[in-house]
């Protein structure tokens, strides 16, 4: 199995360190042991990217997100079955390989003492079925020990090439941000050995190329770097430019989607790189998403795709927001286990260029869902999609929006019905339809009659069919904003002194509200709200004075439940907007409701034939160089 000779060896992941910002983001790199986040300064120093000082008689652990080797998911998806560990070290010390089984039980495999040294171990990649990863710990004698560099290494098979990426950024007004994304793209010359290009489609109108340093950035980068500017064709329109371009290139294997607003380890692109270059079969790999505001907290590291709902759930036993500084990597058995993955989000996503070409391009939805139902139709054609643990960004979180609150709401639901149709292949799309007519009562319970008025206008463009996404893409936006507007409930106002005090002037008519302790007493709830919004009128006062503040984080149905209107503070803390009940908006928003609902259940099966049907011609090559030329042209 370990026959060295002739054999061409071939980096696949380097042990890595932060240089910057150590404090936050430790825990993901270098594990003492401690459970204290792995701050540094007690046992080790960071002394370079690949280099760590451990202090004399202390130990440190290389079992963390980011520097163990994933040996699950290199049995599974690879040819690759043994990995060579090069360790090159100064002082005296030990260093002792381990590897986790997916019940995340640790074992020591082999151990070698070095002075000064290149320290290799060759290790079978053939038990990991399940789960498990393999890591080093480095002890330090009696002196100071340095971990030089230390890398992963597989062999290549003959005629191997290694592939190259298309970086495909897209930005719309985030300028400081995206030009973040290039400086840790380009500052690591070790990323540009595979990188073809970087591709920078600047949808905004506060340029990149107009910032403070984005010269020196692009310096680094070369010829490699392309700035493409065009109208906003949101996310599905940004990355499809980029995945075109790549198409157009003889020297992209692959094209890689990264987010404007994310932070990359720039590791992770060699790594997603070279896993790609020695996968089985034409593989979509992904990564996870870590938190740009907490940033030892990982968001999600694989996702799937429940069908019955048209909805996504974390990938087994794992959870979303794991937080690395309180459970480390080895004491949380369920991220040992292979965790299988139906899509990643395009805050980071690896992808075939091969796979392009056989199955076109995103769907022109302008954004949400589009990288669901890109790794759903990779899928269905054969190709599978990876979340690879040590492969990951930093992303702005999720917790502080509310789409239901924003404009977006509009391409979420339109999207996920689209999706669903595309994707969900059980009878009448399963619980969707319910659940989106749940979803309205929901909102009208919480008199967000603006989301409902979107969710609907979503409604009604689906049924138009496939053939009209290309044309709504550069339009629809602006009309969903304007739409809107047309609703007290969507107006946030920031200076709170302006509006009148808060003042009860409805009734509770039928009794005191509490939160339900269980789905029965939330039934009941529910019932009361929906008959009293539906039979009483709103109290004039309600219109004159604001009768409750809520705070966006403790928005819900039921706060709503006794009372006309309410303040309700803004996701980002900029203001409040006043919400107020109108049993009218209520009875025409309802009945419209359940009359889209029960056509989208009725009428599924046609409606799934004909975007399987469109899909192919909407996500071709030729169609999306038609948009863009024609958004070009106007």
């Amino acid at each position: 199995m370990f026959d060295n000779e002739k054999k061409r060896y071939v980096t696949v992941n380097h042990t890595v360190f932060p240089t910057e910002g150590v404090a936050e983001v430790s825990a993901l790199y270098v594990d003492t042991g401690s459970g204290d986040g792995s701050q540094p300064g007690e046992a080790y120093e960071i002394v370079s990217r690949r280099g760590i000082r451990v202090y004399a008689h202390r130990r440190v652990s290389l079992s963390t997100f980011f520097n163990a080797f994933p040996a699950s998911y290199w049995q599974h998806w690879t040819k690759v079955r043994a990995v060579r560990l090069v360790t090159t070290v100064e002082g005296r010390g030990l260093i002792s390989v381990y590897k986790s089984s997916a019940r995340g039980r640790a074992s020591a495999l082999a151990s070698k003492s070095f002075s000064d040294e290149t320290v290799t171990f060759d290790l079978p990649v053939t038990s990991f079925i399940d789960g498990g990863s393999y890591w080093f710990d480095i002890a330090a004698g009696g002196a100071d020990a340095t971990l030089v560099s230390a890398e992963w290494q597989v062999a290549a098979p003959d005629g191997w090439t290694p592939g190259k990426a298309t970086v495909g950024i897209t930005t719309f007004n985030r300028p400081s941000y995206c030009l973040n994304q290039i400086i840790a793209v380009g500052q690591n010359e070790h990323v540009h050995d595979v990188l073809d290009r970087v591709i920078v489609v600047d949808q905004g109108t506060d340029l990149v190329s107009d910032q403070p340093g984005f010269t020196e950035a692009a310096d680094r980068l070369g010829d490699k770097l392309v700035i493409i500017r065009q109208p906003n064709l949101g996310g599905s329109g940004g990355f499809s430019r980029a995945m075109l371009e790549s198409l157009g290139s003889e020297e992209s294997t692959y094209v890689l989607l990264l987010d404007d607003d994310a932070i990359s380890e720039p590791e992770a692109i060699i790594r997603a790189v070279r896993f790609a270059d020695f996968a089985a079969a034409p593989t979509i790999v992904g990564g996870g998403m870590l938190h740009l505001d907490d940033r030892s907290v990982l968001y999600t590291q694989g996702e799937v795709w429940d069908q019955n709902k048209s909805w996504m759930r974390p990938s087994g036993a794992s959870e979303y927001d794991h937080d690395f500084a309180e459970d480390t990597l080895r004491a949380t058995p369920e991220l040992h286990r292979y965790l299988g993955a139906d899509f990643n989000g395009w805050w980071m996503c690896l992808i075939p260029t091969t796979i392009l070409r056989e199955i076109g391009l995103s769907l022109p939805v302008f954004l949400k869902f589009d990288d669901i139902e890109y790794s759903l139709r990779a899928r269905e054609h054969g190709y599978p999609t990876v979340c690879l643990p040590g492969v990951a960004v930093w992303h702005m979180a999720w917790h502080d929006k509310d789409p239901t609150r924003t404009w977006e709401e509009y391409f979420i639901h339109r999207n996920r019905v689209i999706t669903g149709l595309l994707h969900s292949h059980v009878r009448n799309g399963g619980f969707l339809p319910l659940h989106s007519f749940l979803g309205d009562i929901k909102l009208l319970f919480m008199l967000q009659y603006s989301a409902v008025r979107l969710r609907h206008e979503a409604m009604r463009d689906v049924f138009r069919g496939p053939g009209g996404l290309p044309d709504l893409l550069p339009r629809k936006q602006a009309e969903i904003r304007e739409m809107r507007t047309q609703f007290i409930d969507s107006k946030v106002v920031e200076d709170f002194s302006a509006l009148p005090p808060v003042r009860r002037s409805s009734v509770a008519v039928m009794g005191a509200v509490s939160k339900p302790s269980n789905p029965i007493s939330a039934l009941i709830l529910a019932a009361r709200v929906g008959v009293r919004q539906l039979v009483i009128k709103q109290s004039s006062g309600s219109r004159r004075n604001p009768e409750r503040i809520i705070p966006a984080q403790d928005i819900t149905w039921w706060r709503f439940a006794d009372i006309d209107s309410a303040l309700v503070t803004s996701p980002d803390g900029l203001g409040v907007a006043w919400y107020q009940r109108d049993r009218a908006m209520m009875h025409r928003f309802l009945w419209r409701s359940i009359r889209l609902n029960l056509r989208l259940a009725t009428n599924w099966g046609r409606l799934a034939a004909q975007y399987a049907e469109g899909t192919p011609r909407i996500t071709s090559a030729d169609e999306w160089r038609r948009t863009f030329d024609s958004v070009q042209q106007d």
